[in-house]
């Protein structure tokens, strides 16, 4: 992208002249240095095109340089098409010769080395490639079986698959870098500083472009082992602790939840986009004629709606709603699925017996995983609270009872009687010390409560 033409196509598009200043002031004499083992080059170079990395104006100033070639595209009748409704990318382009000429003329640089061949299969028929047909620039471009393209990795036969096992690798990664941290369960940061870092740096990386290529079955069920894997290590949690448990100490939806509200969310982005739009045109063909039997994404959004009580997605199409409206709606009906049904599942685990059934809330940390202070003390007491709240905290009588060789149940700090949780938390005298001013804590907070309650009540002091 040579920086003279995207100074022109500003002034095509109608900016302002200080609009385009600004723009211009950021790219001229602009230069850059090498940096290796931290240390950097001598020697300056000039950057004459390409837009900044991470910039916040990248994204679209490059939209606004390539619209003309995908405006061109679209006009040759070439590429692919749903229906009537073209949708064609330079990707998809079978003239090679157009696209070369196009791009020397605005001064596109093809990078051969980056550029792969994708044959398309579907279940109506399969298109060959032949080695060597493709050629750019003279130079024969590879066939391959799967490709990333923006982040989310293509396939011929599974795209879901291939960008979940992608995105667990990515999300392993930012996992590692940030051990050192303190995200790493036991000994570490507290619970809810770790899971304010799981929802700002691992979620969004773990769930990057499942709202495109969307995960269904066995595919779903493999991000989800891993997502409650993860959270239970974090949470230091057991394996076997019920998944409930994981999502109300939390306050964090299952990742099916995550994924539906960002589908949710980027077909409301369709719905408010302009009625002329090929992704406006798309949704109301597929939602129209389709058939839910379809693999259309159009349909899988439907069922979401469905799911969620919704209202039906065409008739969003007509009657476009505000974007904070839409939000609001679907992230009310998400959460209060969700909330209903967690906290329904907890009944069935005789483990969370000890837990209010309606204890789980969307957002919010369970108080058990609260730390009073910053205190590395307090912080180490958190797993042992929860341990015991889930029932996966292991007594003398749980080693006895599901041990192959015979074990004493008597409780090893006394050794007076059985280490039930009962006697554990009320009973053992060598924690009386321990035990009696938590105790007194609680008689005199329950007391305040209570006299509380019955402060209004009117006593006849005669009587």
């Amino acid at each position: 992208m040579v920086h003279a033409n995207l100074i022109k196509r500003l002034h095509q598009y109608g900016f302002s002249n200080q609009s385009i200043l600004s723009i211009d002031n950021l790219y001229q004499n602009a230069v850059s240095y090498v940096k290796w083992d931290n240390s950097f080059s001598e020697d300056y170079f000039k950057i004459e095109q390409g837009v900044q990395q991470g910039g916040t104006l990248s994204a679209d100033l490059y939209k606004l340089y390539i619209n003309p070639l995908l405006n061109f595209l679209c006009d040759s009748g070439l590429g692919g098409k749903i229906g009537n409704i073209n949708c064609c990318a330079p990707t998809c382009a079978d003239d090679v010769a157009l696209l070369a000429y196009f791009s020397k003329r605005e001064g596109y640089h093809l990078q051969p080395s980056k550029s792969v061949i994708l044959p398309v299969k579907s279940k109506a028929k399969t298109i060959e490639t032949n080695l060597g047909f493709w050629k750019l620039n003279d130079t024969v471009m590879p066939v391959v079986d799967k490709a990333s393209h923006i982040g989310i990795t293509r396939s011929q036969n599974n795209s879901a698959q291939t960008t979940v096992e992608e995105n667990l690798k990515k999300t392993r990664r930012a996992i590692y870098s940030l051990m050192g941290t303190g995200l790493h369960g036991e000994n570490g940061l507290d619970p809810e500083t770790s899971i304010a870092m799981l929802r700002t740096y691992i979620l969004p990386i773990l769930t990057y472009g499942l709202e495109i290529v969307i995960p269904k079955g066995k595919i779903l069920d493999n991000l989800q082992i891993q997502y409650k894997k993860l959270l239970k290590q974090i949470l230091s949690l057991n394996i076997n602790v019920a998944d409930p448990a994981v999502y109300l100490i939390s306050g964090l939806l299952p990742i099916e939840a995550e994924i539906h509200l960002k589908i949710l969310s980027l077909f409301g982005n369709i719905a408010r986009s302009n009625k002329n739009s090929s992704e406006w045109k798309l949704a109301e063909r597929q939602l129209q004629i389709k058939s839910f039997d379809s693999n259309s994404w159009f349909i899988d959004m439907k069922k979401i709606c469905i799911k969620y009580n919704l209202e039906n997605p065409l008739s969003l199409l007509y009657n476009e709603m505000s974007k904070g409206k839409w939000k609001k709606m679907t992230t009310t009906a998400v959460h209060k699925y969700w909330t209903t049904r967690i906290n329904e599942e907890i009944m069935y685990y005789s483990s969370l017996k000890y837990i209010p059934t309606s204890s789980f809330k969307v957002g919010k940390i369970h108080p058990l995983a609260l730390a009073n202070s910053a205190n590395q003390r307090d912080i180490n007491r958190i797993p042992i609270r929860i341990k015991i709240a889930t029932g996966t905290y292991i007594l003398q009588t749980n080693r006895a009872a599901y041990n192959q060789n015979n074990v004493d149940p008597t409780c090893k700090l006394c050794d007076q009687a059985e280490e039930s949780l009962s006697h554990f938390l009320l009973c053992c005298r060598a924690l009386d010390q321990i035990r009696t001013p938590i105790l007194k804590n609680i008689i005199c907070k329950c007391s305040e409560l209570l006299a509380l309650q019955h402060s209004n009540i009117q006593l006849d002091i005669c009587n």
